[in-house]
This record gives C-alpha cells, sequence and structure tokens, in this order.
C-alpha cells in the first residue's frame, strides 16, 4: 500500500512540474476590450525585428494570442489599424499570461495589463512620464494643424514649450533608472539615455544593476557603448565577422573595395525592402567604384536568407545571429533601420545616414563619389 502511495505521489509530482515547464514555455495573451469592431485584427510585433509575431481578430469584445518568445522578456508592440489611425501600446513580457483590459480611448498608455513582472515594471517606469507624453502629442498635433505660414513663429512657441517637456521627462527617466538597478525596464531606458548623458555617468549607474540584468541583452547595449568608440563620421570602420548567404565566414576587411557602403537592414523592414531594387541598381552600374556589404540585423538566420533571396542581393550579405543586440550594430551606433555607412579607401566613414527615400541613395552617392 505505501508503494503504491508513492507511485501515486510520484506521478503527480511529475505531472505538477511537467505542467508547470509547459507553463513557462508560451505566452498567452487574453485581451478583453471595447470600443472595437468585431472582426478588428490585432497584431503582435517584435520592436527587436520588426516581425510579425502574430495576428488575431476581435470577437465579442474578446481576442486571443498564443506563442512562445525565444529570449524573453521581449518589447513588443499591440496594435490594430482602425479607421486608418494606429491604435497601440506597448508590451514587455516574457512567456506569461497577460491579461489586457480597455477601451479604444485607453490605448496607448492607459490600457490595463497585468500578469508580467517585467510588465508591471515597465508601467512603473511610464507611469511618471506618461502626462507629459499626453501634453507634448497634443503639442505637436497643435504645430502640424497649424496653415504653413503660422509654423514659423507659433510653431517655434510651440516647440519651446516642447522642449521644457523633454527636459522635464528626461529628469525623470533618469531618476528612475538610477532607483531601479533589478528591472528590464530601467537598462532599456538606460540604453536610450546613453547618447544623451556622460559616460562616466552611465558606468556609475550601470555598476548597480545586479548580474541577472547585466547578463540580458538590453544591458549589452550599454555594455558595448560604455566599452567602444561608436561611430561617426570621421572615425575608421569597426571591422566584424559573420557569416555570407553562401555559408561562408567573412571578415568585413576582407571583403570592402576602395569606396564601401554598408547598409544595415532587416527582413521585415519596409523601407529596407523598398530600397532592394535601387541597391541592385547601385550594383551593377557602379560595380568599379563602390562595393556593397548588407548587415542583417535579423535574429533568425531564416528570416535573413528569406530575405536575401527575395530581395535578390549577390554582393555579401552578412549575418552573425545577435539581430540588432550585435555588437557590430551597437559599434556603428545603429538606432534605426536602414542605416547606411558609407566608407572611403583610407577606412574612413566619410557619411552616415538612416531612411530610405526613392532615389535617394543615388543621389546621395554621386554628390560623394559616384561615377558611371
Amino acid at each position: 500500500m505505501k508503494s503504491l502511495s508513492r507511485i501515486f505521489f510520484l506521478i503527480c509530482t511529475f505531472i505538477v512540474i511537467v505542467a508547470f515547464i509547459k507553463k513557462e514555455e508560451k505566452f498567452t495573451i487574453y485581451g478583453q476590450v471595447t470600443g472595437f469592431q468585431n472582426g478588428t485584427k490585432f497584431y503582435l510585433k517584435n520592436l527587436a525585428t520588426d516581425a510579425i509575431i502574430d495576428s488575431t481578430t476581435v470577437e465579442n469584445n474578446k481576442f486571443r494570442f498564443e506563442g512562445k518568445l525565444a529570449s524573453p522578456p521581449e518589447q513588443i508592440w499591440l496594435y490594430a489599424i482602425v479607421n486608418e489611425k494606429f491604435i497601440y501600446t506597448n508590451l514587455l513580457i516574457g512567456n506569461d499570461n497577460i491579461r489586457i483590459k480597455g477601451d479604444i480611448k485607453d490605448f496607448p498608455r492607459n490600457v490595463e495589463i497585468k500578469g508580467s513582472k517585467s510588465q508591471e515594471d515597465f508601467n512603473y517606469s511610464q507611469s511618471f512620464t506618461k502626462e507629459y507624453f499626453a501634453k507634448r502629442e497634443t503639442l505637436v498635433n497643435s504645430f502640424l494643424q497649424l496653415p504653413k505660414d503660422k509654423q514659423q513663429e507659433a510653431g517655434a512657441k510651440i516647440w519651446d514649450e516642447i522642449k521644457g517637456i523633454d527636459s522635464i521627462t528626461q529628469e525623470l527617466r533618469i531618476k528612475y533608472v538610477k532607483s531601479h538597478p533589478d528591472s528590464y525596464a530601467s537598462i532599456i531606458e538606460l540604453g536610450y539615455l546613453k547618447n544623451q548623458l556622460p559616460k562616466d555617468t552611465i558606468q556609475k549607474i550601470y555598476d548597480k544593476y545586479t548580474p541577472k540584468i547585466k547578463e540580458s541583452k538590453y544591458a549589452k547595449v550599454v555594455e558595448v557603448f560604455l566599452k567602444e568608440n561608436i561611430s561617426k563620421v570621421g572615425d575608421k570602420y569597426h571591422d566584424f565577422e559573420g557569416w555570407n548567404q553562401k555559408g561562408e565566414k567573412v571578415k568585413f576587411s576582407d571583403i570592402r573595395g576602395s569606396f564601401t557602403l554598408i547598409e544595415f537592414t532587416s527582413a521585415f523592414c519596409g523601407p529596407c525592402i523598398q530600397a532592394a531594387e535601387e541597391l541592385a541598381e547601385i550594383n551593377e552600374t557602379y560595380s568599379g567604384s563602390l562595393t556593397l556589404v548588407s548587415f542583417s540585423c535579423d535574429p533568425k538566420k531564416e528570416d535573413w536568407l528569406k530575405s536575401v533571396d527575395r530581395d535578390k542581393v549577390i554582393w555579401n550579405s552578412v549575418w552573425d545571429s545577435k539581430g540588432r543586440f550585435s555588437e557590430t550594430a551597437i559599434k556603428y551606433g545603429i538606432q534605426g533601420i536602414p542605416t547606411f555607412i558609407l566608407i572611403n579607401p583610407e577606412g574612413t566613414i566619410i557619411d552616415k545616414w538612416s531612411g530610405y527615400g526613392k532615389g535617394s541613395l543615388i543621389n546621395k552617392l554621386e554628390k560623394k563619389i559616384l561615377k558611371k
């Protein structure tokens, strides 16, 4: 009888352990929202990769997501498009059970989000500044509604007020960062603030973070910033290694040409996709004057390779598996994609810019170096 009881106890224990493991392996998001019509589509977008994780629809004021995050916690946008308006809120979650409740008017900052410690920390970090951000958005909208002939005079006053708000919010963000060395929200904020504070101040704040936080990918952004000189125009290039689309291990210093243009890109970046055709034209027309090298900020190899095939990239596309948290991306100071770095024969960065518009690459390069 004792042995049967023991077996029963072991089986129950095993079931509990398995159930716990399974629970930890996935996230579930339960939404209860008002103001959205049945059939409204909500999306989850990973802010680090620009990838749409999943989508679902609202039915009877409810929606549900289920999935798995490979490297939690992740920064995610939960959003919908309603009457051509972008409705969103920010998530910082792991593989947790998340409950979201609110009306359409509560987006983005007054939505109730529960079930994740990292989200709770994020909500708290935002609570100090959300009133000021709301005021800022109102002022920006009022500027955009001004007639063009009024924008210079009236607009200057509005932007002076916005600068005052930005100064207040920065002080509040710094105060939060300094007092919370045990939260992911804090280290993420420090990553955003790093270019606005002296390095020794950043170092003192960073030194106080817990070992767990220092091991995170978000801390890597700050760590590399503290160790390295972040590239700017006039600096020598940073060398880097990775794999190209042929599976070869390559080093930038070995594949760069006389003039070289590095494109920092990712598979799900709309402007990057738009730039692909113009880059192909540049590669074909100016191959004797310029070498192209793309650097993929995708964490997933399959996403990178599919985009290379889709965009018909025949020049070296380099991938190092680290995504936007790659030391290479951090050393080059990549804040958004696409970002382009132009390097001269001496290895000096002579230009750096972000974004893409049709014809902008050829116009920019022709002014600098290109000759047919």
